[in-house]
């Protein structure tokens, strides 16, 4: 999509108003005259002064982690794969026309099959600005760049106008944030009366296997996670506090999960193997590792 197409959606998020004006690389607000840059088709919409010391700090990790990434090969890794199934294979796919995936990453990948497959207006966000310049040159390549459009924000202020998509997923991100509430509540906002949203986050480590504690202890420390979650507390977070109704739940990362790993890495699984392992992974067992939880929605309560 081009800069045009993007300003119908989109608002400025300093003063919330949605007359915003480009420019030659930048974006402008008619009404607080905030400007914003515009790199590659990419818009820039936050100042580094709206940023927590925990964006601060994540956004520098995963600058980093996206260095390496290819801004021109654009691979489907297995487990992606599953993530697609089960983020776009439910019963209310049809319904969708506008569908938004917020901390999508360099891959994007989640973004062009949405637009690729299902015929999705798709919309990614990240707060990195090295992961949406990526994500928007593969999108180019794979031939969906009119139907996808890639921002740089914050999940806990997103500059979409109120009411835009059918369906929206954050996949593994609320984890990572100091207010996630606040995201929760901007995904909510964003959403139409009637929609969709797919959240996956770490477990609750009450409920995965004690010797893995210290693996994910280790795992949280290094890559800046705030917290894991019980079903209760997501229930909290969007049934109780936003009129959501919990649509379907299922975790994944189950024990015969790291077997499905360990076999990959030694070269000792088939493709038709793999696929066994990870579909007997992906239950209700709530023991897994990571939570995921669609919530549907039949009427905006702010």
């Amino acid at each position: 999509m081009n800069i045009e197409e993007i300003l119908k959606l989109i608002q400025c998020p300093n003063c919330v108003c949605g007359k915003l004006v480009s420019g030659e690389k930048k974006i402008t607000c008619a009404d607080c005259q905030s400007i914003f840059s515009v790199v590659d088709g990419v818009p820039v919409l936050i100042s580094k002064k709206e940023l927590s010391n925990q964006e601060k700090s994540q956004k520098k990790w995963f600058e980093n982690h996206y260095a390496a990434f290819s801004d021109s090969e654009y691979n489907l890794e297995k487990w992606r794969q599953s993530m697609l199934n089960r983020v776009f294979e439910n019963e209310f796919k049809s319904q969708v026309k506008y569908y938004l995936d917020v901390g999508c990453g360099a891959t994007g990948y989640t973004v062009i099959e949405g637009a690729r497959r299902n015929g999705w207006i798709s919309f990614g966000t990240d707060i990195s600005l090295e992961a949406m310049v990526r994500a928007k040159k593969l999108a180019t390549k794979e031939g969906v760049g009119d139907k996808t459009a890639f921002i740089v924000c914050s999940a806990e202020n997103i500059p979409l106008k109120k009411g835009t998509f059918d369906y929206i997923s954050s996949i593994s991100v609320l984890e990572h944030l100091e207010n996630d509430w606040q995201a929760a509540r901007e995904l909510s906002r964003v959403l139409k009366e009637i929609g969709f949203i797919y959240v996956c986050v770490p477990n609750a480590y009450f409920r995965i296997w004690p010797f893995l504690w210290p693996f994910y202890y280790y795992k949280d420390r290094k890559i800046g996670h705030k917290r894991h979650y019980s079903v209760e507390k997501m229930d909290q977070m969007f049934t109780e506090k936003h009129s959501f109704r919990r649509h379907k739940l299922f975790y994944n990362g189950h024990l015969i999960k790291f077997i499905q790993i360990l076999l990959e890495k030694l070269g000792r699984i088939s493709d038709k193997k793999w696929w066994q392992i990870e579909k007997r992974d992906i239950s209700k067992n709530s023991s897994g590792v990571q939570l995921n939880v669609i919530y549907s929605r039949e009427k905006n309560i702010r």
